[in-house]
C-alpha cells in the first residue's frame, strides 16, 4: 500500500508541475487540429474521390475525433474538481460520449447505431449522413476549443470594428472559394458560372439576403447547399456576435468609446451583461430552427424533390434555417412560388412565424422567453419588458397588420392569391408582408400592382429590429424618427416613449442612420443605371425593377422582380457591395462616429438657421 500511495503522490506531483505547459500545448494543438479538420472537410466535399480515398478520409476524421477524446481525458486528469469540470463542460462530454459509444459498437460489436438510425429514416446513404454527423461534432468541438483561447486585442493595431469587417469579408470570399470547387455545383464546362457569380451568391447567403443568379435546388449539389446553409447561419449571427465580441474582449484594451457599439447592437448597458450572451443566442436560435424543422418535416407537401425521408429532413432543416435567419433562399424549383408550396398554407404559416421571430432580434427573443423574467413578470404585473424589446414587438406587429390590410385591399380582385377563402388569402397576404425582411415570396413579385410594390419598398427600407437577422434602418430607428416628428409637431421640448425620455444623442443617431441609408441607396441606384444602361435602354430591365432590386439588396431582403439574372458582372459586384454595406452599414457609421475627439472646454455661440 505504501508503494501505491507513493506512486500516486508522484503521479499527482508530476501532473501538477506540468499542468500549465500541457494545457497550453493542448490548446495550441487543438487550434491546429481545428484548422486541419476544416481544410480536410473542404477537400472531402469539394473534390470527387473514389471509394478507397473516401474511406481513407473518413479514417482521418475518426483520428481527429480520437484526439479530442484524448484531450478531454487529459483535461479531466488535470482537474482538481472532476464534478465541477464535468458540470462546466457537459456539452463536450455528451458529444464525445455519444460518438464514443457509437465507435465502440462499431469496432467491437459490428453495430453502428447512428448509421442504423439514418437507415431506418429512409436514407439511401447512411454512411454519408454518419460522416456529416461526425464532422458536425468535430466543428462544434473545435469551436469550444478555440473559444477557450484568450486574445489580447491591445496588441492588434486595427480598430476592432475594422477587424470584424475584414473577418466578415473573409467569410464571403471563403464561401465564394468553396462554391467554386468542382463538387459544389452541377455547372457544365460551358456554363456562365464564374467567380463573380460565386462572390455574389456567397455575399447573398452571408448577408442573409437571398438574391440568387442560379436555381438553388438544381444548380447546387448537396455539398453546395450545405455550404449555403452554413453561410446563412454564420451571417445570421454575425452582427450580434460582433457586439458580444466587443464586450467579451473589452478588458483587453478596447476603449470606452466602443461602449456605444455594444449598446446599439446587443442592447446592453454594460460589458459584463453581454458575457455568455452569444452561447444563449446560439442555443435559442438553434432550438427555434429545430422546432421549425420538425414542423416543416410533417407539413411539407409531397413533391418529387423530397420523395425520400432523408431529403425531407434536409429540406426541412434548410428552409427552417433560411426562414429564421431571414435569408429567403429556397431549394424548391421556383422557390416558394412553386404551386405545391405556395398553396400549402400550414407551411407558409410556420415559415412566417420563423421569419417574424428572426426579425424581432435575438435580444428581444431572450428577453421575452427568459424563464426567470417570465416568472417575475407573472408575479409582478407592473414589471414590463425592456423598452427596446417593447419597441421591437409593437413596431413589427403594427407594420405586419398595416401591410396585410393594405395588401388585401389592393390585391383582393387581382387573382394572384390562388386562394379559395378569406383565411387562405389572409395567410398568403401575411406571408408576403412578413417577407419584407426575408425575401421568400409565394406570389410572383413582378406581377404585383405598383402601389403594392411601393408599399414593399417602404417596408423593406424599415426592415427588422436591432440585433436581428433582418436589414433595413431597423424598427427602433423608424420608431425614434416618428417620435421625433411627433415631438416637433406638438412643440414639445423632450421626446418621450413609454413614459421614458429619449436622449437627444439617440435621435441624432437615428437621423444619421436615415441619411446614411438614403445616400447609399441613391449612390448604388445611380451606379446601377450606368452599369445596366444597355438593359434599361432595350427594355430588359425597367427602372422600377432596378430600384426594387437595389432596395432589396441594401436592406438584405432578397425579394426580386425576376431580373437578378439580367445584371452584368459590374452590376452584380455593385449589388454585392450594397448587400455588404447594408448588412454592416450601421456598424460602420457608429465606428466613424466613435473616432477619438479632443474634448474642448469651450462652447461656440448658438447658430440660428432657417429650417423649412
Amino acid at each position: 500500500m505504501g508503494i501505491l500511495r507513493n506512486i500516486e503522490e508522484r503521479t499527482k506531483l508530476f501532473l501538477y508541475n506540468n499542468k500549465n505547459v500541457t494545457l497550453r500545448s493542448l490548446r495550441f494543438i487543438s487550434v491546429i487540429i481545428g484548422f486541419f479538420a476544416l481544410g480536410l472537410m473542404v477537400y472531402y466535399y469539394g473534390f470527387q474521390h473514389n471509394d478507397a480515398e473516401n474511406e481513407k478520409l473518413v479514417s482521418y476524421f475518426k483520428g481527429l475525433f480520437g484526439y479530442y477524446v484524448l484531450s478531454y481525458v487529459v483535461r479531466i486528469l488535470y482537474s482538481f474538481d472532476v464534478k465541477d469540470f464535468l458540470k462546466n463542460s457537459w456539452h463536450e462530454f455528451v458529444l464525445l460520449l455519444l460518438l464514443t459509444i457509437d465507435a465502440t459498437g462499431f469496432y467491437f460489436f459490428d453495430s453502428n447505431l447512428l448509421q442504423g438510425l439514418f437507415k431506418s429514416l429512409g436514407s439511401n446513404n447512411p454512411q454519408g449522413w454518419y460522416v456529416i454527423f461526425m464532422q458536425s461534432y468535430l466543428l462544434i468541438l473545435a469551436y469550444f476549443e478555440v473559444g477557450k483561447i484568450n486574445i489580447n486585442l491591445s496588441k492588434i493595431r486595427l480598430n476592432p470594428a475594422i477587424l470584424f469587417i475584414l473577418i466578415f469579408a473573409g467569410i464571403i470570399f471563403g464561401g465564394a472559394g468553396m462554391l467554386m470547387l468542382p463538387e459544389m455545383t452541377n455547372a457544365s464546362v460551358d456554363s456562365d458560372w464564374d467567380f463573380i457569380d460565386a462572390i455574389f451568391t456567397s455575399a447573398s447567403a452571408t448577408c442573409v439576403t437571398g438574391l440568387m443568379v442560379e436555381e438553388t435546388g438544381t444548380f447546387f449539389t448537396f455539398q453546395g447547399q450545405l455550404v449555403l446553409m452554413f453561410l446563412i447561419k454564420l451571417g445570421g449571427l454575425n452582427i450580434v456576435a460582433f457586439g458580444i465580441f466587443m464586450a467579451v474582449f473589452s478588458r483587453f484594451g478596447i476603449g470606452v468609446k466602443q461602449h456605444d457599439i455594444i449598446e446599439d447592437i446587443v442592447n446592453k448597458s454594460n460589458y459584463q451583461s453581454a458575457q455568455g450572451l452569444f452561447t444563449k443566442i446560439f442555443i435559442i436560435s438553434t432550438l427555434i430552427e429545430l422546432v421549425g424543422s420538425i414542423c416543416l418535416f410533417f407539413l411539407l407537401p409531397e413533391t418529387s424533390e423530397i420523395a425520400l425521408v432523408s431529403d425531407r429532413i434536409f429540406y426541412s432543416i434548410f428552409h427552417s434555417v433560411s426562414a429564421f435567419n431571414n435569408a429567403g433562399i429556397s431549394l424548391f424549383e421556383g422557390g416558394i412560388t412553386n404551386p405545391a408550396v405556395a398553396q400549402c398554407y400550414p407551411v407558409l404559416s410556420i415559415m412566417g412565424v420563423l421569419i417574424f421571430l428572426g426579425a424581432l432580434g435575438f435580444v428581444t427573443i431572450i428577453d421575452v422567453l427568459n424563464i426567470k423574467d417570465l416568472r417575475e413578470r407573472m408575479m409582478k404585473p407592473w414589471k414590463k419588458l425592456d423598452i427596446g424589446s417593447r419597441v421591437g414587438l409593437v413596431s413589427n406587429t403594427h407594420l405586419l397588420i398595416f401591410g396585410i390590410i393594405v395588401f388585401l385591399l389592393l390585391e383582393w380582385n387581382t387573382g394572384l392569391f390562388g386562394a379559395e377563402n378569406f383565411f387562405e388569402r389572409f395567410i398568403s397576404a401575411g406571408f408576403q408582408i412578413v417577407n419584407r425582411t426575408a425575401g421568400f415570396a409565394s406570389i410572383d413579385t413582378g406581377t404585383l400592382a405598383i402601389p403594392v410594390i411601393i408599399l414593399m419598398l417602404v417596408l423593406m427600407f424599415i426592415g427588422g429590429s436591432s440585433s436581428s437577422t433582418a436589414g433595413g434602418i431597423k424598427t427602433s430607428t423608424f420608431t425614434l424618427l416618428i417620435v421625433s416628428v411627433y415631438t416637433t409637431i406638438r412643440g414639445k421640448k423632450n421626446a418621450e416613449l413609454y413614459n421614458k425620455n429619449i436622449a437627444n444623442d439617440l435621435l441624432i443617431k437615428a437621423y444619421a442612420i436615415l441619411l446614411f441609408t438614403l445616400l447609399n441607396l441613391f449612390i448604388w441606384i445611380f451606379l446601377l443605371t450606368i452599369t445596366e444602361g444597355a438593359a434599361l435602354t432595350n427594355g430588359k430591365i425597367k427602372i422600377l425593377e432596378l430600384v426594387f432590386e437595389e432596395f432589396s439588396a441594401f436592406s438584405t431582403v432578397g425579394l426580386s422582380m425576376g431580373i437578378t439574372q439580367e445584371f452584368s458582372d459590374l452590376g452584380l459586384i455593385i449589388l454585392s457591395l450594397s448587400m455588404f454595406i447594408g448588412r454592416l452599414g450601421t456598424l460602420m457609421l457608429i465606428m466613424a462616429l466613435s473616432k477619438k475627439v479632443k474634448t474642448n472646454r469651450y462652447k461656440y455661440p448658438d447658430a440660428h438657421i432657417m429650417i423649412g
